[in-house]
């Protein structure tokens, strides 16, 4: 399970260091960038520090896109999730998944990988029904068979 965790860390995180390049303004990007490497050392409050002042660089940029606000969230979510912090973690990845089902529509992959993010959030925080929940909705869309 912890395997899983942190590959699900490096893939988040790791799409959300590419989020500078769609942007005019970088310096959101930056900090993103700084978050993503301070995790890896291990520093998430630090991280965290840096990947909010990044959210809210982005959400005061005319030229940021939803779904790179998004990616920020994501993170901070995944930031808090590893420290513990699950509920400043799940309201986080509930307004990713609105934006995600809102521009990708409810049955992309992108979705599901929110959700599974979701369902790890429930499960250490031993809300196992909504956990089961949101695996199998994750799981229709991949087209998997739940468990």
């Amino acid at each position: 399970m912890k395997i899983l965790t942190k590959s699900l860390l490096l893939l988040l995180l790791g799409l959300g260091a590419n989020l500078s390049a769609y942007a005019e303004d970088d310096s959101w990007g930056n900090l993103n960038n700084q978050a993503v490497a301070l995790s890896q050392q291990g520093q998430y409050p630090t991280a965290i520090a840096a990947e909010k002042r990044a959210l809210q660089l982005i959400q005061g940029s005319a030229a940021a896109l939803p779904l790179d606000v998004a990616g920020i969230m994501s993170n901070l979510a995944w930031l808090y999730s590893a420290q513990k912090q699950y509920a400043l973690a799940e309201p986080f990845l509930k307004r990713v998944l609105t934006i995600k089902e809102r521009i990708l529509g409810q049955d992309h992959q992108d979705v599901a990988s929110t959700l599974s993010q979701l369902a790890l959030v429930y499960r250490q925080s031993g809300r196992e029904e909504n956990a089961e929940y949101v695996e199998k909705r994750a799981a229709a869309i991949l087209g998997l068979k739940p468990h």
